[in-house]
């Protein structure tokens, strides 16, 4: 009698662990097809946040387009969704021109300052925006590591172009006006030199028009119209890098080239081509 009740007993233990084990694999399984939230398990925290990807910036305009070799200037982008941590790349095929001080000034403009050299080649920029991820909260968003988005820009396009409107710069410095002998006009050129660095010497020259300014004061100003020839100074039949700008009121006005120039061919040349002349 003793022996059958000890394994009823034992019958009975086995039954109701066996009914626990299955109470313990179905719960979490009923607990999800009901929508009834998991239990965590002990000793696992919930994952991180994760970074997020703000609004995707979007340029619509660039002002100036186009710019000429020799330029120097500000560049403006108009457009959506602008950031302040915004970071510009900027390749201009395998010339080593670089933006400098790019700043986001709203959400809707950006500008960077841009020199060209006057030796740069023609050729279409290639831009991109690059948006570093950000926390899912501003203040309270754990610091973010990741990959930045790179958005290139597809619609308004930016270059360096002869064909540009814009006056291109010259490096050329003024020597006198008049029509001044070749011998007198060498001997100018100690005293032009000293007026300061040669790169400070511009002569700045569009389809429409040609200005010279030294120290401020406008030596020349005048439309491409007025302009009657564009012609080198020879001396003893040899080029001597003067060139001389003669209008159609009569006035000369002599300059000596420096720098390097953007072609092969002499400086005087460059600006015939572009008063064309």
């Amino acid at each position: 009698m003793l022996r059958v009740e000890r394994v009823l007993r034992s019958a009975v233990r086995l039954w109701f662990l066996t009914v626990l084990g299955l109470l313990i694999v179905a719960v979490p399984g009923a607990m999800a097809q009901f929508g009834l939230p998991k239990i965590p398990k002990v000793g696992k925290s919930s994952p991180a946040s994760k970074a997020v990807q703000g609004p995707t910036p979007e340029v619509t305009a660039i002002a100036p387009s186009s710019v000429p070799q020799g330029w120097e200037g500000d560049v403006t982008f108009t457009g959506h969704n602008f950031s302040k941590t915004m970071k510009l790349r900027m390749e201009c095929g395998s010339q080593s021109i670089k933006p400098i001080d790019f700043r986001v000034e709203s959400g809707e403009r950006a500008v960077f300052h841009l020199k060209v050299p006057p030796s740069a080649e023609e050729t279409k920029c290639m831009i991109a925006l690059e948006v570093p991820p950000v926390a899912p909260t501003a203040e309270t968003g754990p610091t973010v590591q990741g990959t930045p988005q790179v958005v290139q820009v597809t619609g308004p396009t930016f270059s360096i172009s002869e064909s540009s409107t814009i006056a291109k710069a010259y490096q050329a410095c003024f020597l006198a006006e008049g029509d001044v002998p070749p011998m007198e006009l060498m001997m100018k050129l100690g005293q032009a030199m000293q007026k300061g660095s040669q790169d400070a010497c511009k002569l700045y020259v569009s389809s429409d028009s040609i200005k010279y300014a030294d120290q401020g004061k406008t030596l020349l100003d005048q439309s491409a119209s007025a302009v009657k020839t564009v012609e080198q100074v020879l001396m003893m039949g040899n080029p001597t890098g003067i060139f001389r700008i003669v209008l159609t009121s009569g006035k000369i006005y002599n300059f000596i080239a420096t720098g390097s120039q953007s072609r092969n061919s002499p400086l005087y040349e460059q600006i015939k081509d572009r008063l064309k002349k």
